[in-house]
């Protein structure tokens, strides 16, 4: 997949592809399906701290197990660490559209909040 590429940070997706996602977890697995070539979910984990047998829960297909339980979503106290490992920023755009907010919007209040903290 052919993502935006930005200066610093991870690349930036077509808002297309990312109103054509309907679920966090479908997010997660668009963005680990367009990581680079050579990234691993071990090389992941090792770069998050995500542990092994829950990060191939978060991007298995599908919404259950064989047994019919839930697979688990990623823990937002990932995604910084996720978006940086795998070059794109699905998951957190998706997440921005759920809550109506343009990326300049969110970028601005990111901004506001980096200055409330200083």
């Amino acid at each position: 997949m052919n993502l935006m590429q930005r200066l610093e940070g991870p690349s930036v997706v077509p808002m297309s592809l990312v109103m054509s996602v309907k679920s966090f977890r479908e997010a997660c697995r668009a963005a680990w399906a367009a990581r680079p070539k050579n990234m691993t979910a071990a090389m992941l984990c090792q770069l998050t701290g995500m542990r092994p047998s829950h990060a191939s829960e978060y991007f298995a297909e599908g919404e259950a197990d064989a047994k019919g339980r839930e697979f688990r979503d990623m823990p937002a106290k990932y995604l910084p660490a996720f978006e940086e490992a795998i070059g794109n920023s699905f998951a957190s755009q998706w997440l921005a559209v759920q809550s109506k907010l343009t990326i300049l919007e969110a970028q601005i209040a990111e901004q506001k909040a980096a200055q409330w903290s200083k």
